[in-house]
């Protein structure tokens, strides 16, 4: 069996060896304790001080650290470090969460943190498992990551015109408070319509995934002479998420440059307008005996800008059969797999 130790390692994914290791690591803080194994665990225990100061000293020796909020534009950002060919002095810290919806009441702190989590989970049913399968990337993780960055780096924040990097953009200016790096905002939906007639001009891209690699890779090669934020603005930011982090409001969107709080339930009269109006549609491909195939009508509430969130979508099409609006058929665990259609 422990021939395929090493196999195993290198074939599972890592969030697995990741579980795997801090298993480890507790086995061997236990053996300390237990007679006859002090040993074994001094030198397991060892083991891993040797890897994390090795890990200390790599990142060390990366001097641009990028942070982005989607785990899509992390990936976006490191393949256009690479093909840039400054991956190597560049470490990309990302955030894992969606702050257009739920709430973020005190989100800098634990309390703040839980209380989030509950409201997640109680409106959505794959909640436990993302936060189980990405915990490297949560918001508490995220910001221990921005905490340890050394004061030689400088740190570059991704965003969009939407309102969860922004949010995100003034949570990360709070947590950095008081370091002295250079912290340049570089927000892509702003530099892209300076590009755009060199490549998709209609395209106006609000996140950083969604921006095509080519204009990213342009973006790269400049980021470097992109002027720090001053005072001024670090403070507005940080003031921002202060006033933020007080609000009750559960919905989130970005408008005229500022983040706006709207009821739970703002975008419920649009879905039913669209399912109404698909109803009406000839559309053999999305109707059927009157019903509206739920991924339809997310898809129609995209192109038309309402929303950009096809699970807080689905979490209102439930509260609207839940309460008579809407009537379902079919399986009620994708959008692809069951319609809707008003009474």
């Amino acid at each position: 069996m422990m021939r395929n130790g090493k196999v195993l390692l290198m074939t599972m994914n890592d969030n697995l060896r990741r579980n795997l290791l801090i298993r480890m690591v507790e086995r061997a803080e236990l053996g300390l304790q237990e007679n006859g194994n002090e040993k074994l665990a001094e030198e397991l225990l060892s083991i891993i001080d040797d890897v994390q100061r090795e890990e200390q000293e790599r990142l060390d020796r990366k001097i641009n650290v990028h942070v982005v909020f989607s785990s899509s534009g992390a990936g976006s950002i490191k393949v256009a470090l690479s093909e840039c060919e400054k991956r190597m002095e560049s470490r990309v810290i990302q955030l894992d969460d969606f702050y257009s919806y739920g709430p973020i009441l005190q989100l800098h702190l634990e309390q703040g943190r839980l209380k989030r989590e509950r409201w997640m989970m109680e409106r959505f049913n794959d909640q436990m498992y993302r936060s189980l399968m990405d915990r490297e990337n949560r918001v508490d993780h995220f910001l221990n990551k921005l905490s340890s960055i050394p004061e030689n780096c400088r740190i570059y924040l991704w965003v969009g015109d939407n309102a969860h990097d922004q949010v995100s953009v003034r949570l990360t200016m709070y947590a950095l408070r008081g370091n002295n790096n250079d912290i340049h905002i570089l927000n892509v939906t702003q530099m892209y319509k300076e590009a755009a007639q060199r490549f998709e001009p209609a395209l106006e891209p609000k996140y950083v995934g969604h921006v095509p690699m080519e204009a990213l890779k342009e973006m790269m090669n400049e980021f470097e002479s992109a002027q720090p934020i001053d005072e001024k603005t670090k403070e507005t930011l940080i003031k921002d998420w202060e006033q933020l982090s007080i609000t009750t409001d559960t919905l989130r969107m970005w408008k005229n440059e500022e983040i706006v709080g709207l009821e739970e339930d703002a975008y419920d009269a649009e879905i039913l307008h669209t399912v109404r109006s698909l109803q009406q549609s000839e559309d053999k491909e999305l109707v059927k005996n009157g019903y509206v195939r739920a991924g339809a009508v997310a898809t129609e509430l995209f192109e038309r800008k309402i929303f950009e969130s096809d699970r807080y979508i689905e979490y209102r099409l439930w509260h609207l059969i839940s309460s008579g609006q809407l009537d379902f058929k079919g399986i009620p665990y994708a959008l692809y797999l069951y319609s809707v259609k008003i009474p």
